[in-house]
């Protein structure tokens, strides 16, 4: 088969929409995939600037193809962007671009591979505006009755038999808990819609940590668990991050190792400055992770086992706001011999 017959066979049964660029931007061939995706007949645009035709708007960074293949010599893999149809609607795009250079190394055009996901992005927008909503309306009625029980255990509605006030804790205790899985699903229903920013501002990492363990010792000193706490070396008084999100990074950690360590086991917190950056670690005697579970350990909704208590989102959460504030987050774990969870945050920035 000639090498063009090949060619057009190739480009013109690709799933996913073609075009090809030269150096200047100018479309020179078109397939009908990316007819059918953006409403363009091929004759209508061959000849004519991709980004005039398909983008429409004055920012040249809208568009992969130049920002990326011709004006870099880069390739863009899966970039998302917004072109115009020829019926005037827009779309969202996913984009793969590359240059074509020759055998002297000149670039001499690019190519575009993209598909819609318009209708992909839009069941997302609706899962996560579901999932917010759920777990924002059920939030409120079950705070309300938390309300009333409390009431109730107060003895403000008279008093109890020493069964009904068990079951009333009981009662409490799983509403509790509930309470504590609709926040997480609220907390993962910001980070998916974009809206896990962090608030910096001073913020004295030693301070937070030995406030967080003098509270996690009350859950301790009932499993008969010893916290410890070490500051190895000098560390800054403080560095820009956000102190809720922080609390919460710390607060979980500590939760977690003393709910897999057994009963007169020990937890060790540890705190230090190095290579421009604040490390800390929390490392238990606890039961250990086996290996292969290891790399899934902060993938949202995973739990070990089916045993395992809580919504799976608490270490994904942790990991999001480390990142988010430039930081890195880690596990060391063996079955029988602890783990350690780790984390370091940048000192500036």
């Amino acid at each position: 088969m000639p090498k063009q017959q090949l060619y057009d066979a190739v480009i013109q049964n690709l799933p996913v929409g073609f075009s090809l660029m030269d150096k200047a931007g100018i479309i020179m061939d078109f397939n009908s995939a990316a007819e059918a995706i953006t409403g363009y007949p091929r004759d209508e645009v061959i000849g004519k600037p991709h980004f005039e035709i398909l983008h429409g708007v004055s920012d040249r960074d809208a568009c992969p193809v130049l920002k990326h293949a011709l004006a870099r010599k880069e390739q863009a893999v899966a970039a998302e962007t917004t072109i115009k149809k020829k019926s005037g609607e827009n779309v969202t795009i996913s984009v793969t671009t590359f240059p074509l250079i020759d055998g002297d190394g000149a670039l001499s055009g690019a190519v575009e591979l993209f598909r819609d996901i318009s209708d992909a992005k839009r069941l997302e927008r609706e899962r996560q505006n579901i999932l917010s909503m759920f777990a924002h309306d059920m939030k409120n009625p079950i705070t309300t009755a938390g309300g009333f029980l409390s009431r109730l255990l107060s003895g403000k509605a008279g008093e109890f038999t020493e069964k009904q006030q068990s079951y009333l804790e009981t009662i409490r205790e799983e509403l509790y808990k509930v309470s504590d899985l609709l926040a997480d699903f609220l907390e993962f229903s910001r980070i998916e819609a974009k809206a896990y920013i962090p608030v910096p501002r001073p913020f004295n990492m030693e301070k937070y940590l030995r406030r967080n363990i003098e509270a996690a010792k009350v859950e301790a000193d009932k499993k008969g668990l010893t916290i410890s706490f070490e500051v190895k070396g000098a560390v800054p008084l403080s560095i820009l991050a956000d102190p809720g999100m922080m609390d919460r990074v710390i607060a979980n950690l500590l939760d977690n190792a003393i709910a897999y360590t057994d009963t007169g086991g020990a937890i060790r917190v540890t705190l230090f400055d190095g290579d421009g950056a604040l490390h800390v670690s929390i490392t238990d005697t606890g039961r250990g992770i086996p290996e292969d579970k290891l790399p899934y350990m902060f993938d949202a909704f995973y739990r070990i086992s089916r045993d395992s208590k809580g919504s799976g989102l608490g270490l994904f959460i942790v990991k999001t706001i480390i990142e988010a504030h430039g930081g890195k987050m880690g596990v060391e774990s063996a079955p029988g011999k602890g783990s350690t969870f780790s984390f370091t945050l940048p000192k500036s920035g």
